[in-house]
């Protein structure tokens, strides 16, 4: 994959609790390498994920310019 690959997350610690870190695994897993951006927890703050989606949930993936939503949504396309 030659694109920029950006994952914006929550600020969980671990990659095993949240449907962020699942994402994290998979891309460490086909060894994409990726820049990771810590979200604030709270979604009220959360103002340049919603710029970049039009909403505030995470995990969102940046790949070469497209935003991916929702972690099943991110799964499949790194399926691809």
């Amino acid at each position: 994959m030659s694109d920029s690959v950006v994952l914006h997350r929550c600020p969980v610690p671990t990659d095993v609790l949240c449907p962020c870190g699942k994402v994290a695994r998979e891309l460490k897993r086909q060894g994409i390498k990726f820049e990771q951006v810590t979200v604030p927890l709270r979604k009220s703050k959360r103002d340049a994920v919603e710029q970049l989606t039009g909403q505030r949930a995470v995990p969102v993936l940046e790949i070469g310019g497209e935003a991916i939503c929702d972690s099943k949504r991110i799964l499949e396309r790194l399926a691809l």
